[in-house]
């Protein structure tokens, strides 16, 4: 699979998660910089929009 980033190629570190693979445990900041876990969204639907 290529990866594009408006219609450039761009290269990712890691491997992109498969359809239904369970995601690692992970800390982020949400938008008032309190951490959000992946534990605290169990059972939510939930989109990841993760950009630098």
């Amino acid at each position: 699979m290529s990866i594009t980033f408006q219609g450039n190629p761009v290269s990712i570190s890691g491997q992109l998660p498969k359809p239904n693979q369970v995601a690692p445990s992970f800390t982020l900041c949400d938008k008032d910089l309190n951490d959000l876990t992946l534990e605290s969204l169990k059972g939510k639907n939930i989109l990841l929009n993760i950009f630098p």
